[in-house]
């Protein structure tokens, strides 16, 4: 990726610093913090960051007023686990978040909200996507977190999201009305350059990546409105943006993230600006994304808690510098990747980047000199015998160094409720996880004529391509999830059964794929066995609107009104956020005679849907 054009080395921006101290620049007491995670943004995104064809005037300007990162890289490129690196200073192997959807950060990881709220700060989250629901884990420490995503597919929400107007909006209302008196730990997460890409403005045809710079670009004017109207100006702040990860507009084969350890998804933008930061300094090591939460401890003053998040970033005041920058030697960042393994039943991958060369370690490891093939077309493993062994000795210490953690296991109701069933309590792919993905990754493109095939009604061509496909990968959820609903429209409903329980065995932590089994079971009229499954899906994700959906769906055709009404009563209090089931409660209500429920419920239901009659 492209290097901006004004990076200095640390030296340099140390020099430029060492006499500032937080307390110094912050003023009479702690300033406010305000952390934007900028989902799917890859740091050419941005101008700021060498970025060309780009439209981001309010972070290039954040960066132009503080410190930018031009080698920063994420942990891993995955929004849960990359996420919850960046709020505990660990990696996935510690925190033991490595994937989507069903891992939970253990109770005994420390969250920076947790150390801002043992500092006397006020704590606040808003995040625009179910992905980071308060059940994962990432909501500990915060005395408000808002993650009232729609849970269905409307005109307004087509993607289950909210995008950054809306992200914008609640906030600003939020702020209007909370109680002053304490300094605040804002996180807003803003989501609009995921896949897809429908920015407002921009052709719907147009090409993948000016579709996506839009979406980035839609982002930026949004942060540059809410930063407007921070509290007391947003110069009295500190801020902090930094991508989760980034996004592949195709290369190396990937459509977008979540497999490869490629810069197009792990280089990302890391910015700091307000009280304490030095103004227009540029940072050109790598550096770990995940120790944003100890420098941000340490700009506020909060260095005596900083210390279980580990070493800061260089480049900033009273921040401790990370090991082997006093020597000259760089410190490599370790990258992972286990979603290969849990979504596709491929080898998972682990890496190491120093700032030019990046080793990656899958069954055909690679080696790239990214000064040199900045593209990482070139694998020179057998030719690079020095940095390769280097980088596999910083990978082993990093792997001795980890106090491994696994994700938080199920309660003990839903492992009798896996077990009743028939599934395992665990997660995993019964592939082996030998396939490399490079070998893999050209087996999307297979997935996606199949789908293609399915989506013109040809049914056969298609079970036969992703039968295939599953011979090919036979831990791959995803190609049995795919195959599952192909055999089930395409006529061979007890096939798909088979399909779809096979894809729950491989991961029955997955709420997915009990709902779409339990799909499968209703359209096959065997009511007992889809309520069991729904209800599963149910106690892994309480907000699933499919879910309560099929369950309201089997008991109205039962003649069951009654529970109709208590299922959907239920549904709401569980925080799901569906116009469907309002609209439909509110007529159940009003039915029965309770108007207030009624006009409750339609009320609720006219914020999400504007101009709901």
């Amino acid at each position: 990726m492209r290097q901006p054009r004004t990076a200095v080395p640390f030296a340099a921006a140390l020099v430029a610093i060492c006499a500032l101290t937080p307390s110094a620049a912050a003023g009479s007491g702690p300033p406010s913090v305000l952390l934007l995670t900028l989902d799917t943004t890859r740091a050419d995104a941005l101008g700021a960051f060498g970025g060309r064809g780009t439209h981001t005037p309010v972070l290039d300007g954040l960066a132009a007023r503080g410190v930018r990162f031009t080698q920063a890289i994420t942990s891993t490129p995955l929004t849960l686990p990359a996420h919850a690196s960046l709020l505990t200073g660990l990696a996935p192997p510690e925190h033991g978040v490595q994937v989507n959807g069903t891992d939970v950060l253990p109770k005994n990881v420390a969250t920076l909200a947790e150390a801002y709220s043992a500092r006397g700060y006020a704590t606040a989250a808003f995040v625009a996507t179910l992905v980071l629901d308060h059940r994962c884990g990432l909501a500990r420490g915060f005395e408000h977190y808002d993650d009232r995503v729609p849970g269905e597919p409307t005109a307004a929400h087509p993607d289950t999201e909210r995008d950054a107007r809306e992200m914008t909006d609640v906030v600003l209302q939020w702020l209007q009305v909370r109680p002053a008196g304490k300094p605040l730990f804002l996180w807003v997460h803003y989501y609009d350059p995921h896949e897809p890409y429908r920015p407002p403005g921009v052709d719907p045809k147009a090409s993948a990546a000016r579709r996506y710079a839009g979406e980035v670009a839609f982002m930026d004017r949004e942060i540059g409105r809410l930063l407007a109207a921070l509290p007391g100006g947003a110069e009295r702040w500190l801020i902090a943006a930094v991508g989760d990860h980034g996004e592949s507009l195709s290369e190396h084969g990937e459509p977008n993230h979540g497999i490869f350890l490629y810069q197009p998804t792990v280089h990302v933008p890391l910015l700091f600006a307000g009280p304490g930061v030095p103004r227009g300094q540029a940072v050109a090591e790598a550096v770990a994304t995940r120790r944003l939460a100890s420098t941000l401890l340490h700009l506020t003053g909060s260095g005596r808690v900083a210390p279980a998040f580990g070493p800061g970033l260089p480049g900033l005041p009273g921040s401790p510098a990370l090991p082997g920058l006093v020597s000259g030697a760089p410190s490599p960042v370790y990258l992972a990747s286990r979603y290969p393994l849990t979504g596709y039943g491929w080898s998972p991958l682990e890496g190491m980047f120093d700032g030019r060369f990046k080793l990656i370690v899958a069954p055909r490891p690679e080696l790239y000199d990214l000064a040199a093939d900045p593209g990482e077309t070139r694998n020179l493993l057998d030719r690079q015998r020095e940095p390769a062994r280097r980088l596999q000795q910083a990978l082993a210490a990093a792997r001795r160094s980890f106090k491994v953690r696994r994700a938080d296991a199920a309660d003990p109701e839903l492992a009798r409720s896996l077990q009743s069933l028939g599934y395992l309590s665990g997660s995993g792919a019964s592939g082996k996880g030998t396939l490399d993905p490079k070998d893999g990754v050209p087996m999307l493109a297979e997935l996606a004529t199949a789908r293609a095939l399915s989506g013109k009604k040809s049914w056969k061509p298609a079970i036969a391509k992703l039968t295939e496909l599953v011979r090919l990968n036979p831990g791959s959820v995803a190609f049995l999830i795919s195959l599952a609903e192909v055999q089930l429209d395409g006529g061979q409903g007890d096939a798909a059964i088979v399909t779809y329980r096979r894809a729950v065995r491989e991961n029955p932590k997955r709420d997915e794929s009990h709902r779409l089994l339990a799909d499968g079971y209703r359209r096959q009229g065997r009511g007992e066995e889809a309520r069991q499954e729904y209800e599963l899906a149910l106690e892994l994700n309480p907000r699933s609107f499919p879910a309560w959906r099929g369950l309201a769906d089997l008991a109205e055709k039962a003649g069951r009104p009654g529970e109709v009404r208590s299922l959907l009563t239920r549904a709401v209090a569980a925080g799901t956020e569906s116009v469907s089931l309002l609209e439909q409660l509110a007529k159940i209500e009003a039915a029965a005679g309770d108007a207030a429920a009624a006009e409750s419920h339609s009320a609720a239901a006219r914020r999400l849907k504007a101009g709901l009659p």
